[in-house]
């Protein structure tokens, strides 16, 4: 039977787009293990009841005395606009023509643009969980009118993983992103010197910042804006609510050992603050091996744990509470997210969808013997107890 265009769309929404939605939530360690949440989306916005304040009406009294005040628990309802993330294919005209005759070429066009970009948007996805509040992938360095843009020698090699051949950058300020220059594909990326090239002569220095071009200011709100000791997050201003801070750890710049001690010391604070029980740390490779090390140096070979997606980490032990210590490729060097994931959410309209509205999944592409299909998700990362989490810095990678 030929392989119509009706027949190719079916294939991609019906055959293709499960397997799509699986890798994308499933293949990132931080996401499997998180709830995704389309209940309490309103319009284009994820209706959040955040916990900021206790009851007052507790109290001891004498026989006889009046009963305290009646009170409350305090929260805060915010709105917050989820974020839209995008990945395209493209397919040339000579491929559709040739499924009329031949379905198998569809079938490897189809596999080779689908796999590519799920891994390409996995990627993506996944480093915006690590976002700051700025969404900079790397600051930049002293640049005089060269297409080799240097970085700061802070940069570190998983700022330049994000920089890879062919990734579309913006460099700018803070306040406009894309001053410098705006949507240039870097063509060399050096990580021993720390510099990336682009087609265009650029002047910059440590006031300027690269970002994944037209993104800055519309991505995911990451675990280094949600786990943090202040800043307004949500709408909540945590000098009006002191409890809306997360605990955070660190040495002054100086990395020190990924030792039992210090990871209790903050999970026992945590638990102080919000009487809730961490269940997930997040690391990096390195900052793991060095755990892994400090157990060995022990004489302790502590068990693995499961988690969700059939991912599995270092379990961590403290008083009544086990956690599991797992890694990921995007996390921050030299840092650790103690986190609750009950109180994380991936708040989405919907799961991962071919756009479609229009009845087609290929769409022609304009002035192009080509079509193009379309995946997308609107979603936000969210927290209903920012101080139910923790940070710890300054850790040593082994």
């Amino acid at each position: 039977m030929a392989l119509t265009m009706a027949l190719a769309d079916a294939a991609l929404k019906e055959d293709y787009q499960p397997a799509l939605r699986e890798q994308l939530n499933n293949k990132s360690v931080l996401l499997s293990q998180i709830e995704m949440n389309s209940k309490d989306v309103e319009g284009r916005r994820a209706v959040l009841s955040l916990h900021v304040g206790r009851n007052s009406g507790v109290g001891a009294r004498a026989e006889g005395g009046t009963l305290p005040t009646a009170g409350q628990q305090g929260y805060a309802e915010s709105r917050v606009t989820l974020k839209h993330n995008y990945g395209r294919i493209q397919l040339n005209g000579q491929t559709i023509r040739a499924m009329k005759s031949d379905n198998g070429s569809f079938v490897r066009a189809i596999d080779s643009e689908t796999k590519g970009v799920v891994r390409d948007l996995r990627q993506e996805v996944n480093r915006q969980c690590y976002n700051t509040a700025a969404q900079r992938i790397a600051t930049c360095g002293t640049t005089s009118g060269s297409t080799e843009i240097v970085l700061a020698s802070s940069t570190t090699a998983t700022q330049m993983r994000h920089l890879a051949i062919g990734t579309v950058i913006d460099v700018g300020t803070a306040g406009d992103p894309d001053s410098v220059t705006a949507a240039k594909t870097i063509t060399a990326v050096n990580t021993s010197t720390k510099t990336i090239t682009t087609a265009t002569s650029v002047t910059t220095s440590s006031s300027h910042f690269i970002s994944i071009a037209g993104s800055a200011g519309f991505q995911l709100t990451g675990l280094r804006e949600i786990v943090a000791g202040s800043g307004t997050l949500f709408n909540v201003d945590p000098t009006a609510n002191s409890v809306w801070v997360s605990t955070t750890s660190s040495n002054g710049g100086t990395n020190r050992a990924a030792t039992d001690n210090l990871f209790e010391t903050v999970i026992n604070d945590i638990q102080i603050a919000s009487d809730e029980d961490p269940n997930l740390i997040m690391t990096s490779y390195g900052v793991a091996r060095n755990y892994a090390a400090q157990l060995k140096s022990q004489k302790r070979y502590d068990k693995t744990n499961d988690l969700k997606g059939g991912f599995s980490g270092l379990s961590v032990s403290t008083g009544n509470v086990e956690l599991t210590l797992a890694t990921d490729k995007d996390c921050p060097e030299n840092t650790a997210f103690v986190l609750n994931t009950a109180h994380l959410c991936q708040n989405q309209m919907s799961d991962w969808e071919f756009m479609d509205e229009d009845g087609s999944v290929l769409s022609r592409v304009s002035g192009v013997d080509a079509y193009e299909a379309t995946l997308f998700k609107y979603h936000e990362l969210t927290t209903d107890m920012r101080n139910c989490h923790g940070i710890i810095s300054d850790l040593t990678e082994s």
